[in-house]
């Protein structure tokens, strides 16, 4: 049987563990599936999912940063988990079509359930506008945070977010004072895969916090070492990573 074909699309997306991940669980179930890590730069994303709905080879693509919001453009249907948030983790081909997903959302809720965070009635910051981001604020908004506010390098990025949802939204430059007054910080920047964090240094924590990291590696990112240092309750980005995936795969193959 000749194997079907998958994909994490993103740039950069060399670190990324999906293809360990859909290759063990292709093996555990005896699926042929040929999965791979494919860098696409964002001028490219547009071309390259034209040639993928063409060929009719490819059963999904996983979608990572930066081209979420681009592949929810694109795509030929949007399901409601990718249209509430105007972002796709998940691209579907199907008949020369592409169908967009997003499994962030319900595996970001799914990942805070298993370390015991609770998001109910939670004031929530989530640091970053992007794709991750998107997804992240309509979860929390579907499991009843009470308040969230959205804090981006650029503001105006936060603001295109934040006012989808009606919001309040800011800079990053407000952060420290947003992050001493909330229950859950979730920082949905790249800040770590240059090895930095998005907050400043002697930031403050709510006794209790949870800090959450979207980024899987390392495993204890910088955003994550400053806030077990200031007392907060951290939490990476693996158990969401297969959580998501997992959503994926159903997707995929129904099973």
């Amino acid at each position: 049987m000749k194997p079907l074909r998958a994909a994490v699309v993103g740039d950069p997306v060399e670190h990324s563990l999906s293809p360990r991940l859909f290759a063990h669980w292709a093996q555990g179930r005896g699926r042929p599936l040929a999965y791979e890590a494919l860098r696409v730069t964002h001028p490219d994303f547009r071309e390259t999912l034209t040639y993928a709905r063409e060929e009719g080879v490819w059963v999904g693509w996983n979608v990572t940063l930066p081209h979420k919001e681009l592949a929810a453009q694109l795509a030929d249907e949007l399901d409601p988990t990718a249209e509430q948030p105007g972002a796709a983790n998940v691209l579907l081909f199907r008949d020369g079509r592409a169908i967009a997903h997003n499994t962030d959302g319900q595996g970001f809720l799914d990942a805070l359930a298993a370390a015991g965070a609770e998001p109910f009635g939670a004031r929530a910051v989530v640091l970053g506008a992007g794709g991750a981001a998107a997804g992240v604020v309509a979860a929390l908004r579907r499991a009843g945070a009470a308040d969230v506010l959205v804090l981006n390098r650029t503001p105006e990025k936060a603001a295109r977010l934040a006012r989808r949802f009606g919001l309040a939204y800011g800079g990053l430059d407000s952060a420290a004072d947003a992050v001493a007054g909330a229950d859950l910080v979730v920082n949905a920047t790249a800040a770590g895969l240059a090895g930095g964090s998005p907050l400043p240094a002697g930031t403050v924590f709510k006794e209790g916090a949870w800090a959450v990291d979207l980024l899987y590696r390392p495993r204890e990112t910088p955003f994550l070492a400053q806030a077990r240092a200031a007392g907060a309750r951290p939490s990476g980005g693996l158990g969401m990573l297969v959580r998501h995936g997992a959503l994926a795969w159903r997707l995929f193959f129904g099973a």
